[in-house]
């Protein structure tokens, strides 16, 4: 067994996450959608990660992303989701930047159709740059 249930668990609710993140923006920025995207995305990464969601979200170097993140998720809920979406993905940014480039290589390779999406012009541009900016170190 690659997973345990809290990690099929944690990946399902991530998904979810997406989804309803994904569909909060497509329905012009629905405050409920985007509150239970944001809901169901920290609950699956705290089932993925354990306890080490609080050293990942807590440290030092992640002040910014942190405080950004969170507080747009309460700038979503008290009703201005617009502004609170773009603050959250600013410290989404600030969070998860140093994953990407590994995010999308894992995309290109597993998902199937992906790598045909992500070489289109203008998402080809913008994965370009990442993995050419967003490196780990080694």
């Amino acid at each position: 067994a690659m997973f345990d249930d809290n990690k099929k668990i944690g990946i399902g609710c991530c998904g979810l996450g997406v989804l309803c993140l994904g569909m909060g923006i497509m329905l012009l920025f629905d405050r409920t959608l985007l509150a239970l995207g944001n809901v169901a995305f920290l609950l699956g990464l705290s089932l993925l990660m354990g306890k080490k969601v609080f050293k990942f979200f807590f440290r030092k170097e992640k002040w910014k992303g942190t405080t950004s993140f969170f507080t747009g998720i309460a700038v979503i809920i008290i009703g201005w989701p617009f502004c609170g979406f773009l603050i959250e993905m600013y410290g989404v940014w600030k969070l998860f930047a140093a994953f990407l480039p590994n995010l999308i290589s894992s995309l290109q390779y597993t998902v199937p159709g992906a790598s045909m999406v992500l070489s289109m012009w203008p998402i080809s541009i913008v994965v370009g740059w990442i993995k050419d900016t967003r490196r780990l170190p080694v």
